[in-house]
């Protein structure tokens, strides 16, 4: 479904990757910013990964 390296652009891709449990790392521009894991949930401001948040404006979403 997902290739490595291919951010999270829409609400289908936040879906299927929680969905499918797919691990994603979390980036600002493209500076590597947290090793991230797997979207336990996420909403129109935010995502929801290993008991903490990134919000969607600041930072990108990357398979692992």
């Amino acid at each position: 479904m997902f290739s490595q390296n291919q951010f999270l652009t829409n609400q289908a891709d936040f879906d299927n990757a929680m969905f499918l449990e797919t691990p994603i790392s979390v980036w600002r521009g493209n500076q590597y910013v947290d090793f991230g894991g797997v979207i336990s949930r996420h909403d129109d401001e935010a995502v929801f990964i290993s008991g903490g948040y990134f919000l969607k404006k600041e930072f990108g979403f990357k398979v692992r």
